[in-house]
């Protein structure tokens, strides 16, 4: 098929052509995000009592807003190959090393102490010197751990309304596709200040935190069929789908009930599963 180029041939379109080519749109309010902080974080949260096996999905469920990535760039002014053209060059790329996330505050603020306690540990508040050490003296300082202690991959997918945890269903869109961004060595950066006021009882409180990052990677990944995982201190008593007789059992339990429930045995592990979706994935790009 020649490729498409050269001036545009202006033609007519049929209303019926254009609602099935260009209205199958994409919604802004469909997403997920996924943390898995390293080991030693986890270890400290625990023991500050929010524990990531426990409430990590809660929490990021409750991220109401955030952004995509984005990136860039850096390029090099040329301005004496041609008269009178000045042609920027690209050389490097560069990417914007910081997403911001607003997440809702729960009644036992929760979401409040799962990342006070991340920088808690970054700064060594807690590890160096205890938070009654640093209420009482004003010579207790902060040492920072070390950066591969903290840092995390951070994952951003975008999906639509008709993914589904059904075979039978999920069979028929295998070409379904969505959308990955993995954030990569990402760690909370600056956790903003929540506005308390007197007002109506029906608003809530926000939570605003700004991640760094050192650059992103986006796939666009087809809809699985079984949410395989790592499994990497799951829970025994939970399907294990890396193995090939105890999937194909899954699988076909699946296919008689047309219900999916991993119980998401990924969470808890001391390192983040390669994404949502199953290694054997159709990379479309």
């Amino acid at each position: 098929m020649p490729s498409r180029g050269g001036v545009p041939a202006p033609r007519s379109y049929k209303t019926s052509e254009i609602k099935s080519r260009i209205l199958n749109v994409a919604t802004p309010n469909i997403y997920q995000v996924r943390f898995a902080p390293p080991s030693a974080v986890q270890s400290f949260l625990t023991r500050r009592g929010v524990s990531y096996s426990q409430y990590g999905e809660d929490i990021e469920l409750r991220c109401i807003q955030t952004t995509t990535p984005g990136t860039s760039f850096l390029t090099h002014s040329v301005s004496a190959d041609y008269h009178g053209v000045v042609e920027e060059i690209p050389y490097r790329r560069a990417y914007e090393n910081e997403i911001g996330m607003t997440f809702i505050v729960d009644n036992n603020y929760d979401t409040v102490a799962f990342f006070e306690g991340w920088v808690d540990y970054m700064s060594g508040l807690g590890t160096n010197a205890s938070r009654q050490q640093y209420k009482d003296s004003k010579f207790v300082n902060y040492r920072m751990n070390y950066y591969d202690d903290y840092i995390t991959n951070i994952y951003i997918v975008k999906f639509e309304k008709d993914i589904s945890g059904s075979i039978r269903i999920d069979e028929t869109r295998e070409n379904k596709r969505a959308l990955q961004y993995t954030l990569i060595d990402a760690y909370p950066k600056q956790i903003n200040s929540m506005d308390l006021a007197y007002g109506p009882t029906e608003e809530f409180l926000r939570f605003n935190v700004t991640f760094g990052y050192s650059r992103y990677v986006r796939e666009r990944l087809t809809v699985p069929q079984l949410a395989t995982t790592d499994n990497v201190g799951a829970d025994p008593s939970k399907p294990q789908t890396n193995n090939p007789q105890n999937k194909a059992e899954l699988q076909e339990a699946i296919r008689q009930t047309g219900v999916l429930d991993l119980n998401r045995p990924y969470f808890g592990t001391s390192s983040p599963p390669p994404g949502l979706f199953p290694a054997d994935r159709i990379d479309l790009a």
